[in-house]
């Protein structure tokens, strides 16, 4: 199990990840670094000086072993400095609300309010989530982090000519509504990195203990794994993509997993990995232009955008990697689609394809399941979709809800397009499908020359996380026999 260190931020605590080691430790073997002088080391003889607190990490990677490193505030500033010097037990940093623009003036800024009475008189409640986890140890704790940033401010040790030599994965994040640290100072050391990279959660505030457990959780995790992302650079942009296994028989198929129209890597969750375990099977997870990790898209959808993710952005992907390998392709929902149509145009690239809530039409119950989800947004109940796609998300999620509802997408219908496909193919559908009848699959199957239905009873729109064994193991019984 690979290991991950946890480190909060001035005026932090590791209290502060109790709610979500849980979650981490289904996944990681997770430790928490103590920054000298909080918590259990009110009084430790490590001196409070960025230099010092840096020597202390490393000591403590040494004792630990290689480790990923997520670093809260301070933490992500301690992480990087660490990786400056020694990176031989760093395997990767993500960073979250970390101020990397120390100098004279800022530091007196950020001093200023550390002072109880300005916490008391003008931000109550973070005051008194301060006392919750310090106590009496408070306002020592305070007067110790303001000289430490002044003398942060008069000698940063980061900077962009600092970090050109770090060659670790860094994912550098930040909350749109973090008024402590700025997307330009982010910017600028992410961008002096080889392997850095920038991700924008738009509603996160910046102190952790005011974020919901479950989305520090959830951001921690899809940050983690795209540390192992790879992008490929396609005419439609830069597409990122994740690799299961290893690719390495000339012969041997890769499964290609096609997301869905709001969809993502992170949310397959930890579907495609246990598909391609059971198939013994390599994969490749994409994620198309616009969306997750890959490059933003402002282009105007019409009712050909489907078309032209599956037959002019996936052959472009596919060329990009060079993979002329067979394909087992795996699509939910628009990815289902997407996988009908490239089939139908490239057979001889595909030894099958298995679609989950594919649509072939756009039926009346198809736009009927779109106006909740509008309403879902509208009441602000979708903001976790930004953990996946960050600045992104608005303008995916209208991107897809929009274009099924216009006019020219009224009669869409790819009946003519996939007629005589004669890949073979696995069409699953759960029964409680909110985006489509019964009609969507057996209708495919119709259509399609050698196709096989597979309802799933009690399932809604995503079978693979809802019923993950049985279409695990309808899925290796269609393999079985191509």
């Amino acid at each position: 199990m690979e290991k991950l260190v946890l480190i909060h931020g001035a005026l932090g605590d590791p209290k502060e990840f109790e709610a979500i080691v849980p979650s981490l430790e289904k996944t990681y073997e997770v430790h928490s670094f103590e920054i000298p002088h909080h918590g259990n080391y009110k009084d430790s003889k490590v001196p409070f000086e960025i230099n010092a607190l840096v020597i202390d990490f490393l000591k403590f990677l040494r004792k630990i072993g290689p480790s990923y490193i997520y670093g809260f505030s301070l933490g992500g500033y301690i992480a990087i400095a660490a990786a400056q010097i020694d990176e031989s037990n760093i395997k990767g940093i993500v960073t979250q609300g970390t101020k990397l623009d120390w100098t004279v003036e800022n530091a007196k800024k950020e001093t200023a309010t550390l002072t109880v009475d300005f916490l008391q008189s003008q931000a109550e409640g973070f005051y008194n989530y301060l006392v919750a986890l310090h106590g009496e140890y408070l306002p020592q704790l305070l007067k110790k982090t303001a000289d430490f940033m002044t003398l942060l401010g008069e000698n940063p040790i980061v900077s962009k000519e600092s970090v050109q030599n770090i060659t670790i994965p860094v994912r550098f994040t930040r909350g749109g509504k973090d008024r402590m640290v700025s997307e330009a100072e982010t910017r600028v050391i992410c961008q002096a990195i080889p392997n850095g990279r920038y991700f924008e959660v738009p509603h996160m505030i910046h102190p952790i203990g005011f974020i919901a457990s479950k989305h520090i959780s959830r951001h921690i995790t899809v940050q983690l794994n795209s540390l192992n992302y790879q992008w490929a650079s396609t005419p439609f942009g830069e597409m990122a993509y994740q690799i299961i296994g290893k690719i390495e028989n000339k012969s041997e198929p890769v499964v290609l997993f096609l997301h869905e129209a709001i969809g993502s890597i992170g949310q397959w969750q930890n579907f495609p990995t246990h598909l391609c375990d059971e198939l013994n099977l390599p994969g490749i997870v994409i994620e198309f232009p616009g969306y997750g990790f890959s490059q933003a898209e402002e282009k105007t959808r019409d009712a050909n955008y489907l078309h032209e993710f599956a037959l002019e952005y996936l052959p472009a992907f596919l060329e990009a990697i060079q993979l002329t390998k067979p394909l087992l392709i795996v699509g939910h929902s628009d990815g289902g689609t997407n996988a009908l149509l490239y089939s139908s145009k490239y057979p001889s690239n595909v030894k099958g394809i298995i679609t989950m809530a594919a649509h072939y039409i756009n039926e009346a119950q198809t736009k009927a399941g779109i106006q909740p989800a509008i309403d879902a947004w509208n009441a602000g109940k979708l903001k976790g979709l930004e953990y996946y796609h960050g600045t992104k998300t608005e303008r995916l999620f209208f991107a897809w809800a929009k274009t099924w509802l216009q006019a020219d997408f009224h009669d869409w219908d790819i009946s003519k397009d996939i007629k005589g496909n004669t890949v073979p193919a696995l069409i699953i559908q759960g029964s409680e499908d909110q985006y489509g009848t019964d009609a969507q699959v057996n209708d495919i199957v119709e259509l399609l020359v050698n196709a096989k239905p597979y309802f799933i009873p009690s399932c809604g729109h995503a079978p693979h996380l809802e019923k993950e064994e049985e279409v695990i193991d309808a899925v290796k019984t269609f393999w079985s026999v191509l």
